[in-house]
Protein backbone atom coordinates (compact mmCIF):
# COMPACT_ATOMS: atom_id res chain seq x y z
CA UNK A 1 0.00 0.00 0.00
CA UNK A 2 1.41 3.41 -0.98
CA UNK A 3 2.45 5.68 1.88
CA UNK A 4 -0.08 8.38 0.92
CA UNK A 5 -2.92 5.84 0.84
CA UNK A 6 -1.81 4.41 4.17
CA UNK A 7 -1.91 7.85 5.80
CA UNK A 8 -5.33 8.55 4.24
CA UNK A 9 -6.70 5.30 5.66
CA UNK A 10 -5.29 6.11 9.11
CA UNK A 11 -6.99 9.50 8.99
CA UNK A 12 -10.30 7.83 8.09
CA UNK A 13 -9.89 5.17 10.77
CA UNK A 14 -9.08 7.64 13.54
CA UNK A 15 -11.93 9.93 12.50
CA UNK A 16 -14.38 7.01 12.52
CA UNK A 17 -13.23 5.94 15.99
CA UNK A 18 -13.54 9.50 17.32
CA UNK A 19 -17.01 9.95 15.84
CA UNK A 20 -18.13 6.64 17.36
CA UNK A 21 -16.83 7.81 20.75
CA UNK A 22 -18.75 11.07 20.35
CA UNK A 23 -21.95 9.14 19.77
CA UNK A 24 -21.28 7.34 23.06
CA UNK A 25 -21.29 10.67 24.91
CA UNK A 26 -17.74 12.03 24.71
CA UNK A 27 -17.26 15.66 23.73
CA UNK A 28 -15.44 16.51 20.52
CA UNK A 29 -12.57 17.95 22.58
CA UNK A 30 -12.32 14.70 24.56
CA UNK A 31 -12.36 12.68 21.34
CA UNK A 32 -9.48 14.70 19.90
CA UNK A 33 -7.52 14.71 23.17
CA UNK A 34 -7.71 10.92 23.39
CA UNK A 35 -6.59 10.20 19.81
CA UNK A 36 -4.00 7.44 19.93
CA UNK A 37 -1.71 8.18 17.00
CA UNK A 38 1.54 6.25 17.03
CA UNK A 39 3.79 7.16 14.13
CA UNK A 40 7.52 6.76 13.68
CA UNK A 41 7.84 10.39 12.60
CA UNK A 42 6.33 13.20 14.66
CA UNK A 43 5.45 15.10 11.47
CA UNK A 44 3.24 12.22 10.29
CA UNK A 45 1.45 12.11 13.66
CA UNK A 46 0.79 15.85 13.54
CA UNK A 47 -0.49 15.57 9.96
CA UNK A 48 -2.92 12.80 10.89
CA UNK A 49 -4.12 14.58 14.03
CA UNK A 50 -4.67 17.84 12.16
CA UNK A 51 -6.53 16.10 9.34
CA UNK A 52 -8.79 14.18 11.74
CA UNK A 53 -9.58 17.37 13.64
CA UNK A 54 -10.40 19.25 10.43
CA UNK A 55 -12.59 16.41 9.16
CA UNK A 56 -14.62 16.18 12.37
CA UNK A 57 -15.14 19.92 12.66
CA UNK A 58 -16.38 20.06 9.07
CA UNK A 59 -18.67 17.11 9.68
CA UNK A 60 -20.42 18.75 12.63
CA UNK A 61 -20.73 22.06 10.79
CA UNK A 62 -22.52 20.21 7.97
CA UNK A 63 -23.96 17.28 9.90
CA UNK A 64 -27.55 18.05 8.94
CA UNK A 65 -26.74 17.89 5.23
CA UNK A 66 -24.32 14.95 5.40
CA UNK A 67 -26.80 12.83 7.36
CA UNK A 68 -29.59 13.76 4.94
CA UNK A 69 -27.48 12.44 2.06
CA UNK A 70 -27.09 9.11 3.81
CA UNK A 71 -30.83 8.84 4.36
CA UNK A 72 -31.50 9.85 0.77
CA UNK A 73 -29.03 7.55 -1.03
CA UNK A 74 -29.28 4.49 1.22
CA UNK A 75 -31.91 2.18 -0.24
CA UNK A 76 -34.01 1.96 2.92
CA UNK A 77 -32.61 5.03 4.62
CA UNK A 78 -30.99 2.87 7.30
CA UNK A 79 -27.33 1.93 7.56
CA UNK A 80 -25.45 -0.15 10.13
CA UNK A 81 -23.84 2.18 12.64
CA UNK A 82 -20.22 1.30 11.85
CA UNK A 83 -20.82 1.81 8.13
CA UNK A 84 -22.80 5.01 8.73
CA UNK A 85 -19.83 6.49 10.59
CA UNK A 86 -17.56 5.65 7.64
CA UNK A 87 -20.00 7.30 5.24
CA UNK A 88 -20.28 10.40 7.43
CA UNK A 89 -16.51 10.82 7.35
CA UNK A 90 -15.95 10.14 3.65
CA UNK A 91 -18.88 12.33 2.54
CA UNK A 92 -17.37 15.16 4.58
CA UNK A 93 -14.04 14.63 2.86
CA UNK A 94 -15.61 14.48 -0.60
CA UNK A 95 -17.79 17.58 -0.19
CA UNK A 96 -15.82 19.88 2.12
CA UNK A 97 -12.11 19.08 2.08
CA UNK A 98 -9.51 19.77 -0.59
CA UNK A 99 -6.66 17.67 0.80
CA UNK A 100 -7.93 14.54 -0.92
CA UNK A 101 -9.89 14.10 -4.16
CA UNK A 102 -13.44 12.82 -3.78
CA UNK A 103 -12.72 9.70 -5.81
CA UNK A 104 -9.60 8.97 -3.79
CA UNK A 105 -11.52 9.41 -0.52
CA UNK A 106 -14.13 6.96 -1.80
CA UNK A 107 -11.49 4.39 -2.78
CA UNK A 108 -9.82 4.62 0.62
CA UNK A 109 -13.23 4.17 2.32
CA UNK A 110 -14.03 1.09 0.24
CA UNK A 111 -10.66 -0.52 1.03
CA UNK A 112 -11.02 0.36 4.71
CA UNK A 113 -14.54 -1.11 4.88
CA UNK A 114 -13.36 -4.30 3.18
CA UNK A 115 -10.49 -4.76 5.62
CA UNK A 116 -12.58 -3.85 8.65
CA UNK A 117 -16.03 -5.26 7.89
CA UNK A 118 -15.72 -7.67 4.98
CA UNK A 119 -16.67 -7.84 1.30
CA UNK A 120 -20.45 -7.44 1.64
CA UNK A 121 -20.36 -4.16 3.51
CA UNK A 122 -17.47 -2.95 1.38
CA UNK A 123 -19.62 -3.56 -1.70
CA UNK A 124 -22.40 -1.50 -0.15
CA UNK A 125 -20.01 1.38 0.56
CA UNK A 126 -18.71 1.21 -3.00
CA UNK A 127 -22.19 1.27 -4.56
CA UNK A 128 -23.40 4.03 -2.24
CA UNK A 129 -20.45 6.32 -2.91
CA UNK A 130 -20.50 5.67 -6.65
CA UNK A 131 -24.16 6.75 -6.81
CA UNK A 132 -23.61 9.73 -4.54
CA UNK A 133 -20.55 11.11 -6.35
CA UNK A 134 -22.28 10.76 -9.70
CA UNK A 135 -25.23 12.75 -8.32
CA UNK A 136 -22.76 15.34 -7.00
CA UNK A 137 -21.21 15.76 -10.44
CA UNK A 138 -24.67 16.18 -11.95
CA UNK A 139 -25.53 18.93 -9.46
CA UNK A 140 -28.19 16.90 -7.66
CA UNK A 141 -26.76 17.26 -4.17
CA UNK A 142 -27.15 20.92 -3.33
CA UNK A 143 -26.72 21.75 0.31
CA UNK A 144 -29.66 23.16 2.22
CA UNK A 145 -29.10 26.70 3.46
CA UNK A 146 -30.01 26.25 7.14
CA UNK A 147 -27.62 23.90 8.92
CA UNK A 148 -28.28 24.71 12.59
CA UNK A 149 -30.03 22.02 14.68
CA UNK A 150 -33.77 22.65 14.69
CA UNK A 151 -34.52 21.88 18.36
CA UNK A 152 -32.04 24.39 19.71
CA UNK A 153 -33.01 27.02 17.15
CA UNK A 154 -36.67 26.79 18.25
CA UNK A 155 -35.56 27.35 21.84
CA UNK A 156 -33.53 30.39 20.82
CA UNK A 157 -36.46 31.82 18.84
CA UNK A 158 -38.63 31.54 21.95
CA UNK A 159 -35.94 33.06 24.19
CA UNK A 160 -34.44 35.79 21.99
CA UNK A 161 -36.82 36.30 19.04
CA UNK A 162 -36.41 35.02 15.49
CA UNK A 163 -34.06 37.75 14.30
CA UNK A 164 -31.57 37.16 17.10
CA UNK A 165 -31.92 33.37 16.86
CA UNK A 166 -31.19 33.51 13.13
CA UNK A 167 -28.17 35.72 13.78
CA UNK A 168 -26.83 33.21 16.33
CA UNK A 169 -27.38 30.35 13.90
CA UNK A 170 -25.52 32.23 11.15
CA UNK A 171 -22.23 31.85 13.05
CA UNK A 172 -22.60 28.07 13.41
CA UNK A 173 -20.69 27.01 10.28
CA UNK A 174 -18.50 30.11 10.06
CA UNK A 175 -15.13 28.35 10.56
CA UNK A 176 -13.45 31.27 12.38
CA UNK A 177 -9.74 32.01 12.35
CA UNK A 178 -7.80 30.78 15.39
CA UNK A 179 -7.26 33.49 17.98
CA UNK A 180 -4.53 34.11 20.55
CA UNK A 181 -4.09 36.31 23.58
CA UNK A 182 -0.81 38.21 23.58
CA UNK A 183 0.88 37.81 26.99
CA UNK A 184 4.15 39.48 26.02
CA UNK A 185 4.75 42.04 23.25
CA UNK A 186 5.33 40.65 19.75
CA UNK A 187 7.14 42.59 17.08
CA UNK A 188 5.33 44.06 14.09
CA UNK A 189 7.22 41.54 11.94
CA UNK A 190 5.92 38.61 14.00
CA UNK A 191 2.35 39.86 13.91
CA UNK A 192 2.58 40.37 10.17
CA UNK A 193 4.08 36.90 9.71
CA UNK A 194 1.04 35.35 11.41
CA UNK A 195 -1.42 37.62 9.62
CA UNK A 196 -2.48 38.72 13.11
CA UNK A 197 -5.25 41.30 13.32
CA UNK A 198 -6.40 42.89 16.57
CA UNK A 199 -9.85 41.81 17.79
CA UNK A 200 -12.27 44.64 18.68
CA UNK A 201 -13.46 44.92 22.28
CA UNK A 202 -16.83 43.70 23.57
CA UNK A 203 -19.78 46.10 23.64
CA UNK A 204 -19.82 47.95 26.98
CA UNK A 205 -17.23 45.63 28.57
CA UNK A 206 -13.58 46.30 27.66
CA UNK A 207 -11.40 43.25 27.04
CA UNK A 208 -8.60 43.40 29.63
CA UNK A 209 -6.05 41.78 27.28
CA UNK A 210 -4.99 42.11 23.62
CA UNK A 211 -6.40 39.38 21.36
CA UNK A 212 -5.50 38.70 17.72
CA UNK A 213 -7.03 36.62 14.94
CA UNK A 214 -4.58 34.52 12.91
CA UNK A 215 -5.04 34.40 9.14
CA UNK A 216 -1.65 32.80 8.38
CA UNK A 217 -2.54 29.65 10.30
CA UNK A 218 0.21 27.42 8.90
CA UNK A 219 2.89 29.97 9.76
CA UNK A 220 1.61 30.28 13.31
CA UNK A 221 1.43 26.57 14.10
CA UNK A 222 4.75 25.76 12.40
CA UNK A 223 6.48 28.38 14.57
CA UNK A 224 7.43 27.78 18.21
CA UNK A 225 5.69 30.91 19.46
CA UNK A 226 3.26 28.99 21.69
CA UNK A 227 6.12 27.22 23.45
CA UNK A 228 7.65 30.58 24.33
CA UNK A 229 4.70 31.47 26.56
CA UNK A 230 4.31 34.82 24.82
CA UNK A 231 0.88 33.89 23.48
CA UNK A 232 -2.00 31.64 24.54
CA UNK A 233 -4.46 30.23 22.04
CA UNK A 234 -8.00 31.12 23.19
CA UNK A 235 -11.13 33.00 22.15
CA UNK A 236 -11.71 36.58 23.39
CA UNK A 237 -15.00 35.50 25.01
CA UNK A 238 -12.98 33.62 27.62
CA UNK A 239 -11.95 37.00 29.03
CA UNK A 240 -15.50 38.11 29.85
CA UNK A 241 -15.53 36.80 33.42
CA UNK A 242 -12.00 38.09 34.02
CA UNK A 243 -13.11 41.55 32.86
CA UNK A 244 -15.84 41.58 35.54
CA UNK A 245 -13.40 40.50 38.26
CA UNK A 246 -10.82 43.10 37.23
CA UNK A 247 -13.25 45.92 37.98
CA UNK A 248 -13.48 45.18 41.72
CA UNK A 249 -9.77 45.00 42.53
CA UNK A 250 -7.91 48.28 43.15
CA UNK A 251 -6.18 49.35 39.98
CA UNK A 252 -7.36 46.16 38.30
CA UNK A 253 -4.56 44.23 40.05
CA UNK A 254 -5.53 40.88 41.54
CA UNK A 255 -4.39 40.22 45.12
CA UNK A 256 -4.97 37.64 47.85
CA UNK A 257 -5.82 33.96 47.49
CA UNK A 258 -7.59 32.76 44.34
CA UNK A 259 -9.18 29.42 43.42
CA UNK A 260 -10.04 28.39 39.87
CA UNK A 261 -12.22 25.38 40.60
CA UNK A 262 -12.86 23.96 37.09
CA UNK A 263 -9.65 25.20 35.56
CA UNK A 264 -8.43 22.91 32.75
CA UNK A 265 -6.84 23.61 30.35
CA UNK A 266 -5.93 26.74 32.31
CA UNK A 267 -6.57 29.67 29.97
CA UNK A 268 -8.66 31.65 32.45
CA UNK A 269 -6.26 30.75 35.27
CA UNK A 270 -3.41 32.29 33.29
CA UNK A 271 -5.45 35.45 32.76
CA UNK A 272 -5.97 35.68 36.51
CA UNK A 273 -2.23 35.19 37.02
CA UNK A 274 -1.47 37.92 34.50
CA UNK A 275 -3.63 40.33 36.51
CA UNK A 276 -1.54 39.90 39.65
CA UNK A 277 1.31 42.05 38.36
CA UNK A 278 3.66 40.23 40.77
CA UNK A 279 1.68 41.48 43.79
CA UNK A 280 1.86 38.10 45.51
CA UNK A 281 -1.55 36.64 44.73
CA UNK A 282 -1.61 32.90 45.39
CA UNK A 283 -3.56 31.00 42.75
CA UNK A 284 -4.74 27.39 42.96
CA UNK A 285 -6.16 25.58 39.92
CA UNK A 286 -8.30 22.46 40.33
CA UNK A 287 -9.83 20.03 37.87
CA UNK A 288 -11.49 16.62 38.09
CA UNK A 289 -9.41 15.20 35.20
CA UNK A 290 -5.94 13.94 36.09
CA UNK A 291 -4.72 14.14 32.48
CA UNK A 292 -5.98 17.71 32.12
CA UNK A 293 -4.24 18.66 35.36
CA UNK A 294 -1.02 17.38 33.79
CA UNK A 295 -1.74 19.53 30.74
CA UNK A 296 -2.24 22.58 32.99
CA UNK A 297 1.14 22.00 34.61
CA UNK A 298 2.73 22.04 31.16
CA UNK A 299 0.86 25.21 30.16
CA UNK A 300 1.70 27.02 33.39
CA UNK A 301 5.38 26.07 33.23
CA UNK A 302 5.54 27.27 29.63
CA UNK A 303 3.93 30.55 30.68
CA UNK A 304 6.43 31.04 33.50
CA UNK A 305 3.78 31.29 36.22
CA UNK A 306 3.59 29.83 39.71
CA UNK A 307 0.18 28.23 40.06
CA UNK A 308 -0.58 25.30 42.34
CA UNK A 309 -2.50 22.51 40.54
CA UNK A 310 -4.77 20.11 42.42
CA UNK A 311 -6.49 17.04 40.99
CA UNK A 312 -9.83 17.74 42.61
CA UNK A 313 -13.45 18.01 41.50
CA UNK A 314 -15.10 21.35 42.28
CA UNK A 315 -17.82 19.63 44.33
CA UNK A 316 -15.11 18.24 46.64
CA UNK A 317 -13.29 21.54 47.17
CA UNK A 318 -15.14 22.43 50.37
CA UNK A 319 -13.94 19.20 52.01
CA UNK A 320 -10.33 19.86 50.99
CA UNK A 321 -9.86 23.60 51.62
CA UNK A 322 -10.67 25.44 54.86
CA UNK A 323 -13.86 27.55 54.88
CA UNK A 324 -13.58 31.25 53.99
CA UNK A 325 -10.15 30.59 52.48
CA UNK A 326 -10.23 32.56 49.20
CA UNK A 327 -10.61 36.19 48.18
CA UNK A 328 -11.85 35.10 44.76
CA UNK A 329 -13.32 31.78 43.62
CA UNK A 330 -13.89 31.20 39.90
CA UNK A 331 -16.53 28.62 38.96
CA UNK A 332 -16.20 28.16 35.19
CA UNK A 333 -18.67 25.31 35.25
CA UNK A 334 -19.46 22.49 32.80
CA UNK A 335 -22.27 23.69 30.54
CA UNK A 336 -24.14 23.10 27.29
CA UNK A 337 -21.52 25.09 25.29
CA UNK A 338 -24.23 26.80 23.20
CA UNK A 339 -22.20 30.02 23.20
CA UNK A 340 -19.19 28.42 21.52
CA UNK A 341 -20.91 27.05 18.42
CA UNK A 342 -18.28 28.59 16.12
CA UNK A 343 -15.48 26.54 17.67
CA UNK A 344 -17.49 23.64 19.14
CA UNK A 345 -19.89 22.72 16.31
CA UNK A 346 -20.73 19.42 17.99
CA UNK A 347 -22.31 21.18 21.00
CA UNK A 348 -25.68 22.10 19.45
CA UNK A 349 -26.13 18.49 18.32
CA UNK A 350 -25.69 17.36 21.92
CA UNK A 351 -28.46 19.63 23.19
CA UNK A 352 -31.59 18.10 24.74
CA UNK A 353 -33.87 19.38 27.48
CA UNK A 354 -32.91 16.38 29.62
CA UNK A 355 -29.20 17.09 29.26
CA UNK A 356 -29.74 20.77 30.01
CA UNK A 357 -31.58 19.92 33.26
CA UNK A 358 -28.74 17.60 34.28
CA UNK A 359 -26.20 20.36 33.69
CA UNK A 360 -28.23 22.91 35.66
CA UNK A 361 -28.30 20.54 38.65
CA UNK A 362 -24.53 19.98 38.39
CA UNK A 363 -23.87 23.72 38.24
CA UNK A 364 -26.09 24.27 41.27
CA UNK A 365 -24.18 21.59 43.15
CA UNK A 366 -20.83 23.17 42.28
CA UNK A 367 -21.89 26.68 43.32
CA UNK A 368 -23.26 25.45 46.64
CA UNK A 369 -20.03 23.55 47.33
CA UNK A 370 -17.83 26.56 46.54
CA UNK A 371 -19.79 29.26 48.38
CA UNK A 372 -18.38 28.44 51.85
CA UNK A 373 -14.82 28.84 50.54
CA UNK A 374 -15.27 32.55 49.81
CA UNK A 375 -14.01 34.94 52.49
CA UNK A 376 -16.36 37.56 53.89
CA UNK A 377 -15.93 40.51 51.58
CA UNK A 378 -14.61 38.18 48.88
CA UNK A 379 -16.08 37.27 45.49
CA UNK A 380 -17.58 34.28 43.71
CA UNK A 381 -17.15 34.53 39.95
CA UNK A 382 -19.59 32.34 37.98
CA UNK A 383 -18.91 31.66 34.31
CA UNK A 384 -20.34 29.58 31.47
CA UNK A 385 -19.88 29.38 27.71
CA UNK A 386 -23.64 28.94 27.38
CA UNK A 387 -26.30 31.44 26.32
CA UNK A 388 -29.19 29.50 27.89
CA UNK A 389 -30.99 31.44 30.63
CA UNK A 390 -31.36 28.28 32.76
CA UNK A 391 -27.57 28.09 33.05
CA UNK A 392 -27.00 31.83 33.28
CA UNK A 393 -29.36 34.44 34.71
CA UNK A 394 -31.76 31.94 36.27
CA UNK A 395 -28.93 29.95 37.83
CA UNK A 396 -27.47 33.10 39.38
CA UNK A 397 -30.90 34.21 40.57
CA UNK A 398 -31.55 30.84 42.21
CA UNK A 399 -28.15 30.93 43.94
CA UNK A 400 -28.76 34.40 45.38
CA UNK A 401 -32.20 33.36 46.62
CA UNK A 402 -30.74 30.41 48.51
CA UNK A 403 -27.53 32.13 49.67
CA UNK A 404 -28.62 35.36 51.31
CA UNK A 405 -25.05 36.17 52.38
CA UNK A 406 -24.16 36.89 48.73
CA UNK A 407 -25.17 39.92 46.67
CA UNK A 408 -24.86 40.64 42.93
CA UNK A 409 -22.09 42.94 41.71
CA UNK A 410 -22.35 42.58 37.93
CA UNK A 411 -23.37 40.12 35.22
CA UNK A 412 -23.04 40.03 31.45
CA UNK A 413 -24.26 37.85 28.58
CA UNK A 414 -22.26 37.84 25.37
CA UNK A 415 -23.81 36.40 22.21
CA UNK A 416 -21.69 34.72 19.53
CA UNK A 417 -20.46 37.26 16.98
CA UNK A 418 -18.06 37.53 14.05
CA UNK A 419 -14.95 37.98 16.20
CA UNK A 420 -15.77 36.11 19.42
CA UNK A 421 -17.81 33.29 20.93
CA UNK A 422 -20.68 33.67 23.37
CA UNK A 423 -20.31 33.58 27.16
CA UNK A 424 -21.98 34.52 30.43
CA UNK A 425 -20.41 35.76 33.65
CA UNK A 426 -21.71 36.93 37.03
CA UNK A 427 -19.69 38.42 39.88
CA UNK A 428 -21.17 37.90 43.37
CA UNK A 429 -19.88 39.32 46.64
CA UNK A 430 -20.03 37.63 50.02
CA UNK A 431 -21.17 40.16 52.58
CA UNK A 432 -19.00 41.15 55.53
Amino acid sequence: MAARTLVSEKILEKACCALADWEEGATLDDCLDSLDIQEEHETDAKTIRSAVSSLLFEYFRHKKFVDSLIRRFARKGEVHREIRVVLQCVITQAFYQTGIAAESAANVAVDYAKRKFGRARSAFVNAFLHTLLRAKEEGKTREESFLFPGELHKKHVAAFGKEKADEIASFFASDPFPCFRMREPLSAEELDKFGAKSVPSFPETPIPFPFFEISSVKEFFSSRIQESGKVYLQDPATALCIALAKEVFPGGVLTGKVLDSCAAPGGKTLMLADLTADRGAKITACDRSKSRCALMNVNFKRAGTRIMVKHLAAQEASSFFPPENFDLVLADVPCSNTGVIRRRPDAPWRYTEKHLKELVLLQKEILSALAPLVKKGGFLLYSTCSIEEEEDFLQTKDFLETHKNFSPVSEKLLFPAAHHDGAYAALLKREE
